[in-house]
């Protein structure tokens, strides 16, 4: 069963808010690259859980998606982590079109599409250190010696698999998402010695634990200034910026159209790009607004968390995002 679920990172939130809330700019091409590239490996992620649905006995197996776990001083990362009774098996996927070869020399992927090679990273070598990492993670933490298998998962329907591996160690490692049963079975006729069930317990609980979200400063990774956000608030129908407010509405002055709680987007752009707490200064600021009064109002009928006195209060704005 699914002890952690894979959720949208918020990474992709903030790419998509920053995207929507700068002026047309040659750097929002690279902005818009990143997130369709970072859809698609979600897009691939979430594919597999079709197969972990199909998975016989799955109650007997914990699987655990989306890991990042601290060991000694690095992060290791891992899309899904499945820790059965007799072994763990960490899964890396691809989602990549193209005719994929995947060089055993010189340990690297190389991908053609019309005509066109480029090259990535090696996955095999990837999901070598991820093995290690999670090997002595769990030494660290003296849990009992268990086997640690590794499996890339290529999920794109028109992906195209070579290799000049003679020895079949890539063949047996990269397959595509459709074996993916048969070869879980395949480890769980390889593996008869089980863990006791407490242990399994003891290992996931302890990786959820462990397991710390990817923080990126997205406006110093691109190199943007905060000042050239759009601030105000947009019409969720014709999508201009700056609704007005009304007499307990929003207006769109460029398309008329109304709304009681067009703030609430607005906010939640705000503590995607900007911060997770805001005061009555910066609601006024970010959404364009001129009473102090008004500001607070708004504030006050989220009901949201604060902390401080009136004058220096601050309004948490977590509980209005989904995300971990």
């Amino acid at each position: 069963m699914i002890k952690k679920v894979r959720k949208i990172p918020i990474y992709m939130n903030r790419l998509e808010t920053l995207i929507n809330r700068l002026d047309d700019d040659p750097i929002k091409q690279n902005l818009e690259r990143e997130l369709a590239k970072m859809a698609a490996g979600f897009r691939g992620e979430e594919s597999l859980n079709y197969f972990l649905d199909l998975l016989p006995h799955k109650k007997d197996c914990h699987i655990l998606q989306d890991l990042r776990i601290l060991h000694e001083s690095t992060y290791f990362q891992i899309d899904t982590l499945l820790i059965n009774p007799a072994y763990c098996l960490i899964i890396e996927v691809k989602n990549i079109s193209g005719t994929l070869f995947f060089d055993h020399i010189f340990q690297q992927l190389l991908r053609t599409t019309n005509g066109v090679e480029e090259s990535f990273q090696d996955p095999i070598s990837q999901v070598g250190r991820q093995k290690l990492q999670l090997e002595n993670w769990l030494i660290k933490h003296k849990f009992p010696p268990v086997p640690v298998e590794t499996l890339i998962v290529m999920t794109h329907s028109q992906s195209i698999l070579k290799t000049n591996d003679i020895t079949k160690r890539i063949p047996n490692k990269v397959i595509h998402s459709t074996q993916l049963l048969n070869r879980i079975q395949q480890l769980n006729r390889k593996y008869k010695n089980t863990l006791v069930s407490k242990d399994m317990n003891k290992i996931t609980k302890r990786l959820i634990k462990e397991h710390t979200p990817r923080e990126i400063d997205i406006f110093e990774r691109f190199q943007i200034h905060k000042e050239r956000i759009i601030k105000g608030i947009q019409c969720s129908k014709c999508l201009a910026f700056g609704m007005i407010k009304g007499h307990g509405t929003w207006k769109c002055p460029k398309c008329d159209f109304t709304s009681k709680d067009a703030h609430i987007n607005a906010l939640k752009d705000y503590c995607l790009l900007f911060n997770s707490s805001i005061t009555n200064k910066q609601v006024r600021d970010f959404l364009k607004l001129s009473s102090t009064s008004i500001a607070s109002k708004l504030l006050v009928s989220m009901d949201l968390p604060y902390t401080g006195t009136f004058k220096d209060r601050k309004y948490s704005l977590q509980s209005i995002l989904d995300y971990e």
